[in-house]
């Protein structure tokens, strides 16, 4: 066996097939979607399709979570406050979603259908039937919702998102942590979206937003050690890409654990700190 290291081609190829995609699960209708639904529930303790006969999925609190409680705050107010990552380590689909905030609120909006009795049916794109769940979320033993919000308000549509896409891809909040930004995309979009690992310039960047198309950028496992003004880059962390400077080179991130500031990175700290860029289809 050889004892040379691998080029950093194969290296890059292999963190792409790590991802969620061995545990998620196909959106599945009718009779054996359900009773396939059902014995997962049974063999893993977790019920996510209402055995109850109320037809919602139902979650445990997760991994960072000792309650839930009900969200009574706002779902989706005409001004949707940008979304913001929780304790979870889902910024692959909490990054998505910040980016189609910024370029398309609109598609986020049109995913959840308010109903009677504090319910919420989320359609995902592709699938033949709502993902329905309630409005009980995870709090910590203080109190406090715990994972996806509203930036700086209460849980809203953001955690019912979450929620619905947790019980539908991993079975569970636990399951929902690690994975690529390009799936967290197709998801909220039903649409491929096309990872880039030859990483734009600051104008093809510009040009992309033109068209309307939502971008994020990936870091790696040694993005940490990419020196800055603003501090190390986190790495195995997925940011929204906002916009860029063409004269400049510099390029403008923003973070889902902090959606309301943007990171400004140099082109050279852009190419060392970044492993990859997904881009969507025109949204508008």
């Amino acid at each position: 066996m050889s004892r040379t290291r691998p080029r950093v081609r194969t290296w890059r190829r292999t963190l792409r097939a790590l991802a969620l995609i061995g545990r998620a699960r196909a959106a599945r209708s009718g009779a054996d979607g359900d009773a396939a639904d059902r014995a997962e529930g049974g063999a893993g303790g977790i019920d996510r399709t209402g055995g109850d006969g109320d037809g919602l999925l139902h979650l445990s609190p997760g991994p960072h979570g000792t309650a839930l409680r009900e969200d009574r705050g706002p779902l989706a107010p005409a001004r949707l406050l940008r979304p913001r990552q929780g304790r979870l380590g889902d910024c692959w689909l909490m990054a998505p979603m910040l980016a189609l905030h910024e370029t398309a609120p609109e598609r986020l909006r049109a995913l959840l259908r308010e109903e009677p009795g504090g319910i919420v049916a989320v359609q995902l794109p592709g699938m033949d039937r709502p993902l329905r769940v309630d409005r009980r979320l995870p709090v910590e033993t203080g109190g406090g919702f715990c994972y996806a919000r509203r930036h700086g308000a209460n849980p809203g549509w953001a955690g019912v998102l979450e929620k619905a896409i947790a019980g539908h891809v991993a079975g569970d909040y636990r399951f929902l942590q690690r994975g690529l930004a390009r799936f967290g995309f197709e998801l909220l979009l039903g649409e491929r979206v096309r990872t880039r690992l030859a990483l734009p310039s600051a104008g093809q960047i510009l040009a992309w937003q033109a068209e309307g198309r939502a971008l994020t950028a990936s870091t790696h496992p040694l993005s940490s050690l990419v020196p800055g003004a603003a501090g190390p880059l986190p790495r195995n962390h997925v940011f929204a890409v906002v916009g860029a400077d063409a004269r400049s080179g510099h390029v403008h991130l923003r973070n889902p654990w902090r959606p309301d500031a943007v990171l400004v990175l140099d082109a050279r700290r852009f190419r060392r700190g970044v492993l990859s860029v997904d881009v969507t289809a025109p949204l508008r």
